[in-house]
């Protein structure tokens, strides 16, 4: 009997060979350069990115 793994990246589906985790990442840190690279939102940026990210998921 053969025993397949199913390959996963974070849990997150692939979309065009980039996994959305990836897409929120690079999203998280436009939105931190465009605020003027101050430190302290990381979790703002990140819960933005992954808002925007899914609403263009859905589309």
């Amino acid at each position: 009997m053969t025993v397949k793994k199913k390959n996963k990246q974070s849990g997150s589906a692939l979309m065009f060979g980039e996994s959305v985790s990836d897409k929120i990442r690079k999203r998280a840190q436009k939105l931190f350069e465009k605020r003027g690279s101050a430190p302290g939102d990381a979790l703002r940026d990140w819960l933005e990115a992954e808002k925007q990210i899914k609403a263009e998921l859905k589309k």
